[in-house]
């Protein structure tokens, strides 16, 4: 059991923005070199590396290695599956501290999608060339050869359908829909408001923005689908008793989760069961239980937000409220900083930047410190969950 075994020692980020100079792989060092520092250590310490898997991450072990003087890294593992990753990769860091492969691991992750493709981009995975050879499969997790023929080939497109299923199994009506939605994107840019490092701290947003904006993929507008844009965040995992003597307020790592069952994929379309699952209710129930701590216990959440859709039925998915409720939930209680749970203190994917979840943990480890901009008073458990059954618990 992880309880406390790791925690987080440092922290690091670049500056967010739409097109920054230099690469991914310049972005990778510079967050991973103020993580460190924020550690206390140098990179003559990390003997471990985490991260996301391609084509997600494109910055690899041996370009940091060599760029960062490494001596050696004794243990380094990768995760597939985008967001999917954000619990995989805490958990393989803890795992390897705590079984003694490593002492310090470094986790991170880099994103210049002004360089590359746009994860937007509804034409991002279309092959090039014609098609594919004979021998080519198209992998089942992608739904492509389901999915792509009938329009739904963009993520905006895909999460389009699972909000308009919510609305229609729990009997909303389209301004329901718009005020619950829209109550999570406006409390978010608030929240973003507040913070020097978001993408949208200069720019306000008022009902009347959200309403005017564009639909993108009906119900969701401009301002329901998360920021594009380059950037990178690090964080540094090490033994509890090597925290301790690195600093005095180590942030501990209570449980991590990560999950895959039969067409439970990311931006799944074609799954057993109800579309609506955003988390799988056993996952939630082993999240919590191997942390030792309920959710009455959680203080702050940042969840994984590609959508405004995914926080509201996040509340539901991980217990916070019951089914078919949270979009009178946030629109009655919200989720700003006096409500029942505030979430996505940061601004989130929405209008701080778009770090498949990164970013969130970055600020629990703040909100847990007692350091962040839009400080929830008295915090002491945080939660950082993405969809899939991929979520971790921390504590100071």
């Amino acid at each position: 059991m992880i309880r406390r075994e790791v925690a987080i020692v440092g922290i690091g980020q670049t500056a967010y923005g739409k097109a920054l100079p230099g690469t991914a792989w310049d972005l990778a060092i510079e967050a991973i070199l103020a993580a460190l520092a924020d550690a206390g250590l140098e990179p003559a310490d990390v003997d471990g590396m985490c991260r996301f898997a391609p084509p997600f991450e494109p910055v690899s072990e041996p370009m940091l290695v060599r760029a960062l003087g490494i001596p050696e890294l004794r243990f380094f593992a990768e995760s597939p599956l985008g967001g999917e990753a954000l619990g995989a990769v805490i958990a393989h860091a803890a795992a390897a501290v705590m079984t003694g492969l490593a002492r310090v691991v470094v986790v991170y992750r880099a994103l210049s999608q002004s360089k590359g493709g746009r994860f937007g981009r509804a034409d991002a995975g279309a092959p090039r060339g014609g098609p594919p050879a004979a021998d080519v499969v198209v992998a089942e997790e992608d739904n492509r050869s389901f999915a792509w023929p009938y329009g739904l080939m963009s993520p905006g497109q895909l999460f389009a359908l699972w909000a308009r299923r919510y609305a229609i199994v729990n009997g909303l009506t389209d301004e329901d829909l718009t005020r619950a939605l829209g109550s999570i994107a406006i409390t978010q840019r608030a929240y973003a408001n507040a913070n020097p490092s978001a993408l949208m701290r200069d720019r306000t947003m008022t009902w009347e923005d959200y309403r005017a904006a564009r639909m993108i993929s009906e119900p969701l507008r401009l301002f329901d689908l998360c920021l594009e844009n380059d950037g990178a965040c690090a964080y540094v995992i090490t033994s509890a008793a090597m925290a301790r003597s690195l600093r005095a307020d180590p942030v501990h790592v209570l449980s991590a989760t990560q999950t895959i069952s039969p067409y439970r994929e990311p931006m799944g379309i074609y799954v057993t069961g109800e579309l609506l699952e955003l988390f799988p209710p056993a996952t939630a129930d082993r999240l919590f239980a191997d942390a030792g701590v309920t959710r009455s216990d959680i203080d702050v959440a940042q969840f994984y937000d590609a959508t405004s859709y995914m926080p509201l039925r996040s509340l539901e998915s991980y217990g916070f409220v019951a089914d078919g409720q949270a979009w009178r939930h946030v629109t009655e209680a919200g989720t700003g900083p006096d409500s029942p749970l505030p979430v996505n203190t940061h601004g989130g994917h929405l209008s701080e930047a778009y770090l498949h979840g990164m970013n969130g943990v970055l600020e629990a480890v703040r909100q847990l410190r007692g350091t962040a901009v839009n400080q929830v008073r008295g915090a002491s458990v945080a939660l950082v969950g993405a969809p899939a059954g991929s979520a971790t618990i921390l504590a100071r």
